[in-house]
C-alpha cells in the first residue's frame, strides 16, 4: 500500500498566527524512542510501499534535537528517502541551518511567510525570516503564504514582495475563519491587480491552490447514487501524534481538536465510508477547488457534515475562482495556451462558462 508517513514531532510553537487551526498547542514534544518505534514498525510492514516522510508540527523545530537521529535512522534504511519539514523559519541557528544544508539533496526545507514584514507581523507576530537561505538551498521549493481576511488588503504588496526576492509561492484562503462582505471585496480587488500582474509576467507561475486553472474539472456533478470516499481513503497518509497515536491525518490530532474532542472524533469516524456534501454543495461548479475538510468542520461544530467553507468563506472561495476562470481565459486570449491537449480545451470552454453564471449571480 502506498503511503506517506507524518510525524508530529511537536504541539508547540514560538508564534500565535491569527489564523492558526492549531487550537490546542501545548509543550508535548514527540521522543526520539517513539519515533524510531513508529518507524520501525511502518519499515517493517512493505517499508518499500512508503514514498515520502514529513515532520510537521507546531512548529517541527522546537523539537530539532530529534530530526537529524530520526533522518539517519531513515537514511540508514532507505538512503534516498525524500524529508519534508515546513517551518516557519524563525528558531533556525547557524548549527541548523549547517546540518539542513548539508544534506539539502535529501531533506526537503519549506518556509511559511506571508509577504512582507509588516503583513507577516500582523498575521504572525514577527517580521525577520532568512528567506535568502531557503532560496539558497531549496529554490525548487515554493514558501507558503496564508491568505487572511485582516490583512488581504496587502495581499497584492505581499506576493510582489515574495516574488521580488525570487522564491516561488504556493497559498490559498485562511480555513476556519470568517471571510465577511469586506473581507470578500477586498479581495475581490486583490485577486484582479494579481490577475493583471501575472499576464504582464508569464514567467511567474501563479500562486495554487489561490489561483485553481484546471477547469476541467469544473461542472462534475458526481451520480447522487455514487458515494465519494472520505479523502483520508484517497490519499493514504499514516500520521502520528506526539504520543504514538495512529491518526487519518493532522487534522484529527489533539493540537487540532482537543483531547476531549479528539476522543470523541475517532469513535465517531468508525464505520464512516463516504464524504459528507450537502446537495447545494454537491452541485456546485468550483467544489473541485473548494476542500471540504471534513475534520476541520467537526472541529467547529461537533460533527462532519456542516461545511465549513460554506459557512465562513463561500463568497472568498467563488471570487477566487472567478479570477482563476478569468486568468485562463485571458491566457487563451493570448496564445499562452497548449490548445494541442484536450483538457486544456475544455478548461477554457469551462471557464468561460463558469464567468457567465458568476456574472449572472
Amino acid at each position: 500500500m502506498k503511503r506517506s508517513i507524518l510525524l508530529l514531532l511537536s504541539h508547540s510553537c514560538n508564534l500565535s498566527c491569527k489564523y492558526c487551526y492549531e487550537k490546542f498547542k501545548d509543550s508535548r514534544k514527540m521522543s526520539i524512542d517513539t519515533a524510531i518505534d513508529i518507524l520501525d514498525r511502518e519499515f517493517s510492514n512493505q517499508g518499500d510501499e512508503i514514498t515520502n516522510i514529513d515532520l510537521l508540527g507546531g512548529e517541527p523545530l522546537t523539537n530539532f534535537v530529534i530530526i537529524p537521529p530520526i533522518c539517519e535512522w531513515i537514511w540508514e534504511r532507505k538512503p534516498k528517502m525524500q524529508i519534508f519539514i515546513r517551518t516557519n523559519g524563525t528558531l533556525l541557528t547557524n548549527k541548523m541551518k549547517k546540518w539542513f544544508s548539508s544534506h539539502s539533496d535529501l531533506i526537503g526545507l519549506g518556509l511559511s511567510i506571508d509577504g512582507t514584514p509588516e503583513v507577516n507581523y500582523f498575521n504572525r507576530g514577527v517580521m525577520d525570516v532568512d528567506i535568502d537561505f531557503f532560496k539558497q538551498y531549496w529554490p525548487e521549493i515554493p514558501v507558503k503564504l496564508t491568505v487572511f481576511p485582516q490583512s488581504v488588503d496587502s495581499l497584492f504588496d505581499s506576493l510582489t514582495f515574495l516574488y521580488s526576492r525570487g522564491v516561488n509561492v504556493i497559498g490559498g484562503l485562511a480555513q476556519g475563519v470568517v471571510w465577511d462582505e469586506k473581507a470578500c471585496e477586498l479581495l475581490n480587488q486583490q485577486m484582479e491587480k494579481i490577475t493583471n500582474y501575472y499576464i504582464e509576467n508569464q514567467c511567474i507561475p501563479p500562486i495554487e491552490p489561490l489561483f485553481s486553472l484546471a477547469f476541467e474539472h469544473s461542472y462534475v456533478f458526481p451520480d447522487s447514487l455514487h458515494s465519494e470516499k472520505p479523502c483520508w481513503e484517497r490519499n493514504i497518509v499514516h500520521t502520528y501524534d506526539c504520543e504514538n497515536d495512529l491518526l487519518p491525518c493532522h487534522m484529527f490530532s489533539v493540537i487540532v481538536q482537543g483531547s476531549e474532542r479528539r476522543k470523541r472524533i475517532l469513535n465517531d469516524l468508525a464505520g464512516i465510508k463516504e464524504e459528507f456534501i450537502d446537495n447545494e454543495c454537491m452541485q456546485c461548479p468550483i467544489r473541485w477547488s473548494c476542500t471540504n475538510c471534513m475534520a476541520m468542520n467537526y472541529q467547529h461544530f461537533g460533527d462532519f457534515s456542516t461545511n465549513i467553507n460554506k459557512r465562513y468563506s463561500c463568497k472568498a472561495h467563488k471570487i477566487t475562482a472567478y479570477w482563476s476562470a478569468s486568468l485562463l481565459t485571458l491566457k487563451a486570449l493570448n496564445n499562452l495556451i497548449d490548445f494541442s491537449k484536450k483538457e486544456k480545451i475544455e478548461a477554457v470552454r469551462k471557464a468561460i462558462k463558469y464567468l457567465k453564471t458568476f456574472d449572472n449571480e
